[in-house]
């Protein structure tokens, strides 16, 4: 996977880890703070309280075959001054494509010049 498959956002916050841990983790909370499209599903998939926490976003694309898969990892650390410093990762659940393949096909042969 590159650095191109994932968006990385950071940011220092004014509130204790804690605070941003409630915002992330209570149902009614994080539908307010997210603001994430109709057409996603989120299903939590790593925790450590308090310091990180993964969705996999599933978001259904018009005229694809299935739903886009992701995963969003925020990461939490405490500051000196009580605040929070604040890590969101968002990358692509694809898998990378393989320069070979074991698929019938013509035979492609290099030759050293």
């Amino acid at each position: 996977m590159s650095d191109e498959d994932e968006i990385v956002f950071e940011t220092a916050l004014d509130a204790p880890p804690e605070k941003v841990w409630r915002a992330l983790t209570v149902p009614e909370y994080l539908e307010r703070w997210l603001d994430r499209p109709a057409n996603t599903e989120i299903d939590r998939v790593a925790s450590d309280e308090n310091r990180s926490l993964t969705y996999r976003w599933r978001e259904a694309v018009p005229g694809a075959a299935g739903p886009e898969e992701s995963f969003v990892t925020f990461e939490l650390t405490r500051q000196a001054d009580g605040g929070t410093w604040f890590r969101l990762t968002h990358r692509s659940a694809a898998a990378p494509v393989a320069a070979n393949t074991n698929e019938p096909g013509p035979a492609t042969l290099m030759r050293a010049a």
